[in-house]
């Protein structure tokens, strides 16, 4: 039986359509047999027709060619050695290439949501690179991680994980956008521009010869735009009436390709034989400074006073209480009073939490992964063994400090807490921090197990390199080798030569740590200063300190643990307040966050940890450390920077048991408020971009599902295909007319549109050429169309109710 679609006499605006096309009810019309179409020529019609076409107009070359940038670029990140596992950047690029070809093609839906939807794939691609494929961690975390980051972005610098997931998503980003950017928006000059802005950048911290991917890249960049310039002109021939065929388009191709080469290849060379490593210091230094002032203006980092401050570097200011601390031209620090305390052995330096190992510019602790908890007035595991004496001191919190854990503070080696405490390390304890975030007034006291050491004590301890044996009985030598010796590579040798000229004659382990801490603590040749001109990238900080001869504690300390590490010493960084001042009308030590301060600890085999600070201008003021007074305490007249505070995503831990349980350091931040609201927030992004990307496939289905017919067959068909869902599927022996009887009877309030519909169906399909549909027809029909609409959707809900 023949399809009724088939038309007699067809004309512009009625389509032609082939026998087997399964997409038209098969009603049972007459049609004359010399007006039927001949069945080869409706065949060919119907395949020129409904022929997939998966080949973009542009061509496939412009796709391989920019996957050839794009890598070329990302090899550049990748070698740079920003992070590790930068293995992942390859498939974040490969995906954002294809998403953005994908989201290039599709017209029936806007672009600014399909953006959208193409965003929030390139961030979960790259949360679950970075957390399962990377670090084999938790999203969680990362999602943590990243909260954290987004509240306090001059965290972003110190957390691998992060920037990892940062250079994943900028390179899904690179992908999507340089795809869209020349299949869309046919710039691919503006995609140059880009790829090599980036590649420079990184081409300037690559400590090795790329001069390949160079070439590669401007090859690749050069072809590409020769390319999509020339499909785009050949667009504009053929809309203005120019004939072409296959066999000429690839004639033209070919020699537009062709004459490309040619141009590139000279560009090439004659950039090759630019003086480019010749450049004038003089350039050098006007682009730096130019660099150096627009970083400046972009972060606000501007001074009324010195002027002159905006031609040097900026770096943003480090946070002394996190994960992680960078030693940056600036530190922010806590403003006003945020702690008293009082103490059997008052004055005391009160620590937080240590830093173990040292890259150069930033001090983390890797030690601190496992977390265990312990009851209020639980014994706390310690390295002290002998030499010491046990003391109390009552805290009370006034301004709890922006940390990335709940830290609590107290002099060294705590041996208890009257509240639950969460203790980080392994083996040895690096931070002490409470479950929940301290309060404003909370109140907590703490037991201590101060060294009583003299000098004398400590003096009998040898150097590791003279006396290793010594070394290897202390139970915790291998937790000490693995954790607390080791230093930079890139240290230069002036570190080495100044090392030796400071201990010079030192026979003792003590003896050398004193030395190096008295010349660090010679204020005629080191300054103290919380504002500090960056430290260059390329530059260890150690190295730094001893060109400059200023910096705040941070440095010095610094310095005196990594000479200490080459001396075979294990050290380590401890951060928290040093004693304040006294009040004497209330008899208590008031501590400001003007007093948070970086310190030493070395470890003395039996003694455990012995606290050394090498800063200028300040001094452990207790009787009963080996360290004497000789220098004054900070005055009051050094200024200290007043940041504005931004609250960071506070680590919760599990609850205390009886006795110390051990989990992952990470199990404790992925409860985090900040880190769920960004799941909970991003979940449900999520969920919204794949219900906009259904709504936008089912509407492109639904508007190309009879693309090639009028607007009243068009209409007519999809309302059969509704109709067809419910059981109202119509049949062979049915003219239209019947089928729309029965369909009136399931939608009696819509019965006269889809009968106006029905009739003006068969006027179009079997009408004579002089009878056909005026135009104002078709607009009184999208005039209908609401109520078409309603009958569609009375039939769906009927489904559904049988369903």
């Amino acid at each position: 039986m023949r399809s009724s679609v088939a038309e007699s006499h067809p004309s512009s605006n009625v389509e032609v359509r082939g026998q087997h096309n399964h997409h038209q009810p098969p009603f049972n019309t007459r049609v004359p047999h010399s007006d039927r179409p001949h069945a080869n020529e409706s065949s060919t019609v119907q395949n020129a027709q409904h022929r997939l076409k998966l080949t973009p107009a542009e061509g496939w070359l412009p796709i391989i060619l920019l996957a050839i940038a794009i890598y070329s670029v990302v090899f550049s990140i990748s070698a740079v050695g920003w992070v590790h596992h930068s293995f992942i950047l390859n498939w974040s690029a490969a995906v954002g290439l294809v998403v953005g070809l994908i989201v290039a093609k599709i017209n029936r839906f806007p672009q600014a949501i399909l953006h959208l939807a193409a965003c929030l794939i390139g961030h979960w691609l790259s949360v679950w690179l970075t957390s399962a494929i990377a670090f084999h961690i938790s999203w969680g975390v990362l999602i943590t991680s990243i909260g954290s980051v987004i509240t306090d972005p001059t965290r972003m610098n110190n957390s691998e994980m992060v920037f990892l997931f940062y250079l994943s998503f900028l390179s899904f980003f690179l992908g999507y956008f340089g795809a869209w950017l020349v299949y869309r928006a046919h710039l691919p000059w503006l995609v140059a521009l880009v790829y090599c802005a980036i590649f420079l950048i990184n081409l300037n911290y690559v400590g090795h010869d790329v001069s390949l991917y160079v070439v590669i890249l401007l090859a690749a960049l050069i072809l590409l735009i020769a390319r999509v310039q020339s499909s785009a002109m050949l667009v504009q021939w053929k809309s203005e009436g120019l004939y072409t065929d296959a066999s000429w388009l690839r004639g033209i191709t070919w020699r537009i390709t062709q004459i490309t080469s040619v141009i590139m290849l000279l560009a090439l060379l004659f950039g090759w034989l630019l003086p480019v490593l010749g450049q004038p210091s003089q350039g050098v230094t006007f682009w730096n400074n130019l660099d150096n002032a627009w970083s400046n203006i972009t972060q606000g980092h501007l001074s009324l006073q010195n002027p002159g401050s905006l031609l040097q570097p900026y770096q943003a200011p480090t946070n002394f209480f996190g994960d992680q601390l960078t030693i940056a031209g600036s530190v922010h620090l806590p403003t006003g009073e945020v702690l008293y305390y009082t103490s059997s052995a008052a004055p005391q330096y009160l620590a937080g939490f240590t830093y173990d190992h040292f890259d150069g510019h930033t001090w983390t602790s890797l030690s601190s992964s496992i977390v265990q908890n312990f009851d209020a007035n639980s014994l706390l595991p310690n390295e002290t063994a002998q030499n010491y004496v046990s003391a109390t001191t009552s805290v009370t919190i006034v301004q709890p400090p922006v940390s990335s854990k709940n830290f609590l503070f107290g002099p060294s080696q705590p041996d208890s807490f009257d509240i639950s405490t969460m203790l980080y390390g392994d083996t040895m304890v690096s931070a002490w921090a409470q479950q929940a975030p301290l309060s404003t007034n909370e109140h907590y006291e703490v037991t201590s197990l101060i060294s009583t050491a003299t000098p004398q004590d400590l003096s009998t301890i040898p150097l590791p390199k003279v006396n290793a044996d010594f070394w290897k009985n202390d139970t915790n030598y291998t937790t000490l080798q693995t954790n607390y010796i080791d230093v930079p590579r890139d240290l230069t040798p002036n570190v080495q030569k100044t090392l030796l000229q400071w201990t010079q004659g030192a026979t003792n382990t003590y003896a050398a740590l004193k030395q190096i801490e008295t010349h660090l603590n010679d204020a005629t040749h080191f300054t103290y200063s919380v504002d500090n001109p960056p430290v260059p990238t390329n530059v260890d900080a150690a190295d730094w300190l001893l060109q400059t001869h200023h910096g705040y504690c941070t440095y010095y300390a610094t310095e005196m643990i990594v000479m200490a590490r080459m001396l075979g010493i294990p050290t380590r960084m401890v951060n928290g307040f040093s004693h304040g001042y006294l009040d004497v009308q209330h008899h208590i030590w008031i501590v400001d966050g003007s007093d948070a301060h970086s310190w030493v600890q070395a470890y003395f085999p039996g003694f455990g940890w012995i606290n050394f600070d090498p800063t200028p201008g300040f001094a452990l003021q207790n009787a009963n450390n080996p360290h004497p007074v000789t220098t004054p305490v900070a005055t009051p007249t050094q200024t200290k920077p007043s940041p504005t505070k931004t609250p960071i995503g506070q680590k919760h831990g599990t609850a205390p048991g009886a006795t110390p349980t051990t989990s992952q350091g990470i199990s404790a931040a992925s409860g985090a408020g900040t880190g769920l609201l960004l799941v909970i927030l991003s979940f449900l992004a999520l969920a919204c971009a794949v219900l906009i990307f259904l709504a936008a496939v089912v509407h492109y289905w639904w508007r190309n599902l009879y693309a090639n017919s009028s607007f009243i067959a068009g209409t007519f068909w999809r309302l059969c295909r509704v109709a067809s869902w419910v059981g109202i599927s119509p049949r062979s022996s049915q003219t239209p007319y019947e089928f729309s009887r029965a369909l009136c009877r399931r939608v009696p309030q819509e019965a006269g549109t889809v009968w106006k519909l029905t009739e003006l169906f068969v006027h179009e399909r079997w009408g004579t050429p002089q009878q056909q549909s005026p135009p104002f027809i078709e607009h009184e029909l999208e005039r209908l169309s609401p109520h078409l609409r309603r009958s569609i959707w009375q039939l769906l809900l009927m489904k559904f109710r049988r369903a």
